[in-house]
């Protein structure tokens, strides 16, 4: 195991160590499904249930977990089981996860790929949660679908390796010449998981959720009898993320407030950790300087 982080200094290395040896993995059985979650933080304070990015991991959300523990929130983060291919079967089986470990009403946090699981989760167990944080999301589009279906078509028959450096390549990017700490501890990490747990039915799942979210028919008068609160973290510099787009998902969530990170999505999604939770925590707590403009509302969502 050791081998994978063999690049990352040694003082960030330990410090993910630290990480692993003080929140183990709880597992359960739901449903004849295997999973997996991380229970960390104080178990009296505020829940808050905290969605992962594409690798899928509870432990792939440390740096956030980290950050958290020390402070007032009662923390659930889950892995997503590899065999299922759905965000829909993902939300259901996660409120269910709520019921056993008896939460009731929960903060919810989903940025990047996490953030179309929040979405669906929502839409789906609004009772559930009072307060949504989205960073660096989008809306669905049904135009995306067709863009994924080579993907899938090439998972089906390529030899394992190259199933994962596909991965890996779409998790990490390519790293820059002088990769700072914080990064190469990310990408040994995704190596690791790609190396050690994923399977090609894995694989698939994690591009056949996202065809799954892009068929969701969320309409602008989903949630408004929803009494929560809702805060968008986008950064400045994304081009995967139109203006249109950005009105769109202010439309479907009214009265969301939106927040802008300096930079662009990869340095903002990556390495910006502390202001995450600076901004998050002014929001949790009904403070901070937010855009909260209500979005005109299109006749018909973008498809």
């Amino acid at each position: 195991m050791d081998k994978f982080y063999q690049k990352v200094p040694s003082d960030v290395r330990e410090k993910f160590m630290r990480f692993r040896q003080y929140h183990p993995v709880t597992q359960r059985n739901i449903d004849g499904i295997a999973w997996e979650y991380i229970r960390a933080g104080d178990p009296t304070g505020q829940p808050l249930l905290l969605l992962p990015g594409g690798l899928g991991t509870a432990e792939s959300g440390w740096r956030m977990i980290s950050e958290l523990d020390h402070q007032k929130y009662s923390i659930l983060c889950p892995s997503y089981p590899t065999q299922i291919s759905t965000m829909t079967g993902l939300a259901d089986g996660i409120a269910k996860i709520l019921t056993l470990e008896s939460i009731g009403i929960t903060y919810l946090i989903g940025g990047a790929y996490g953030s179309m699981l929040a979405q669906v989760f929502i839409h789906r167990h609004a009772d559930l949660v009072s307060k949504l944080v989205l960073t660096h999301a989008y809306p669905p589009l049904a135009s995306r679908i067709k863009s994924v279906n080579p993907t899938l078509r090439l998972f089906r028959w390529m030899p394992m390796p190259l199933v994962k450096n596909i991965m890996r390549i779409a998790m990490t990017g390519r790293l820059p010449h002088k990769p700072p700490a914080e990064l190469l501890l990310i990408a040994a990490q995704i190596r690791e998981t790609l190396d050690t747990r994923f399977t090609r039915q894995g694989a698939m799942c994690t591009y056949l959720r996202m065809v799954d979210f892009d068929k969701q028919n969320f309409t602008y008068t989903d949630l408004d009898g929803w009494p929560g609160k809702t805060l968008i973290i986008l950064a400045e510099d994304d081009r995967t993320t139109t203006e249109d787009l950005r009105n769109v998902m202010q439309a479907f969530y009214p009265g969301a407030s939106l927040h802008l990170l300096k930079g662009n999505i990869e340095s903002a999604a990556l390495l910006e950790t502390s202001e995450y939770i600076k901004v998050m925590d002014a929001f949790f707590e009904g403070k901070g300087d937010f855009i909260a403009e209500s979005a005109d509302r299109a006749e018909n969502p973008e498809e």
